[in-house]
């Protein structure tokens, strides 16, 4: 029986899905589904992904009518699964392969209150048709939450499905409609809700390239998106903080400050 689906969130990398696909046909934990959720995409990645369903039943694909972007497509993968535990792999990544094997062991052995468990991650950078190691980066682990809300994103993300499921799901009502962010938003409301865990091991390698530099060149929605998400995640964490927010020269946005709310008498 399996308990964990690995969902691929794919549109139009075919250049690099058979590396993310291959890294799940080699785990050392064989027992796994894997859902690749393809955002329309206009290059040959349904044609890459038909391939290996023909070899194993374990892989399953889904192609969205329309680009609806990251957020509506983790939606769509989330009504789809059906095991305990998830992990999302982006299609330009791959897991190290013991990744399946040691999340689902330290997440097993954790309350049941801990609902997301990550590890270090393995940046790589393109160059031309090579890759070069950039850095190993061990996430900073903090007591407050409220440190959260400007940490560094974690890899691989190592989900409790009911737990995503209580806070909402992936939801996508920020104004750029969960194409930015998402991954930050899920994180934090499950911080709100319960406990995270790290492992320290090498688990997930992340490839930096040209294509998928987007928040570079897309700051006024990364922006908005962020903004809408850092305000609403205070207010669900009881609204005792205003944010102050500060905008780098460049257009990113962060918070500098977090002001006490007054509390009613």
């Amino acid at each position: 029986m399996s308990l964990i689906t690995v969902v691929i969130p794919t549109y139009n990398r075919e250049k690099y899905l058979p590396t993310a696909i291959e890294s799940v046909l080699n785990q050392t934990h064989r027992e796994w589904k894997l859902l690749i959720v393809d955002d329309a995409s206009t290059d040959h990645t349904q044609t890459i992904v038909e391939k290996y369903l023909d070899d194993d039943p374990r892989i399953h694909y889904v192609l969205l009518p329309e680009n609806s972007g990251i957020g509506k497509t983790m939606s769509a993968a989330l009504e789809r699964i059906d095991t305990p535990y998830f992990v999302s792999l982006d299609s330009d990544d791959w897991f190290d392969e013991k990744t399946l094997e040691i999340l689902l062991d330290e997440m097993e052995r954790q309350p049941e209150t801990t609902n997301v468990v990550f590890s270090n991650t393995v940046f790589w950078k393109e160059v031309g048709d090579t890759r070069e190691l950039s850095e190993i980066m061990r996430p900073p682990i903090y007591e407050d939450k409220y440190y959260y809300l400007e940490a560094p994103m974690v890899w691989p993300r190592f989900y409790r499905t009911q737990a995503v499921r209580d806070v909402g799901g992936f939801e996508c009502d920020d104004p750029m409609q969960g194409r930015f962010s998402h991954d930050k938003y899920m994180l934090l409301k499950l911080i709100g809700t319960g406990d995270i865990h790290w492992v320290d091991a090498n688990l997930y390698h992340y490839l930096i390239h040209e294509s998928n530099n987007s928040h570079t060149k897309n700051w006024p929605q990364w922006t908005k998106a962020r903004k809408y998400i850092l305000t609403k995640i205070l207010k669900l964490w009881g609204d005792e903080y205003e944010p102050v927010f500060v905008y780098t020269p460049e257009g990113w946005i962060y918070v500098n400050e977090l002001i006490p709310k007054e509390k009613p008498s």
